[in-house]
């Protein structure tokens, strides 16, 4: 009966896993459609301007889900543990931290009502920190075993190159950002919208980790004992 509590307990963690790739995935496009269907808005520049609109309880309460889950979340070295709850403060911050939605804003804005440009620096920090400790927990920790020196089977070495190509891609996001920011003028990175576009490779890349940690992809077969 103990056994059967215990693997009940393991498959809904796996399960949770999965959701949570599966969220992070659709973000961007639930923020998009439910913005155009229910408050007739074009797209926006950012995944993280949609908490200016109809789908701010949406983007919030998403963020608020995911967070509490990595702060939860056990892994197989204490480093495990550091990098995903670093991952989900950075989470809340994105959440209670809002971006800045218009250059002339100056009313109070989020929980701890600060000055919109306060919070737009605390929302940008935490928005990049968030992400890079996604590509650092998908490139070195998912790629971890349970045991030291274990075999690594078939699947597993697919998964581990599944995990660092997915870290890979986050970081070049990133980097790309960075660049255009460096490079562009912010009223032409807003018109074509290259914010939510890189927001949305990296959501993808992350959903696609943590779908393959969830077992949903490439499991290894169970031992016949």
């Amino acid at each position: 009966m103990f056994r059967k509590k215990n693997r009940s307990i393991i498959v809904s963690y796996i399960a949770l896993r999965r959701l949570i790739g599966i969220l992070g995935m659709l973000l961007p496009f639930i923020c998009i459609l439910g913005g155009f269907v229910f408050a007739a808005l074009c797209v926006e520049p950012s995944i993280s301007f949609y908490y200016h609109t109809n789908m701010r309880d949406f983007f919030v309460g998403l963020l608020f889900g995911v967070s509490l889950f990595l702060i939860t979340y056990k892994g197989y070295e204490l480093i495990d543990n550091i990098v995903t709850t670093a991952s989900a403060l950075a989470g809340f911050g994105v959440a209670v931290f809002p971006c800045l939605y218009s250059s002339t804003s100056t009313r109070p804005v989020g929980i701890f009502q600060v000055s919109p440009q306060a919070s737009n620096t605390v929302h940008i920090a935490c928005a990049a920190a968030f992400f890079f400790l996604l590509a650092v927990n998908s490139i070195f920790l998912f790629t971890l075993s349970k045991k030291k020196n274990a075999v690594s089977t078939k699947n597993k070495r697919i998964r581990n190159w599944i995990y660092r190509i997915c870290g890979i891609i986050i970081l070049a996001s990133i980097a790309a950002l960075v660049a255009l920011f460096l490079l562009m003028p912010p009223e032409q990175i807003d018109e074509y919208r290259l914010v939510l576009v890189f927001e949305t490779i990296m959501l993808l890349a992350f959903g696609v980790s943590w779908l393959v940690k969830g077992e949903t992809l490439f499991r290894d077969k169970p031992r016949v004992s």
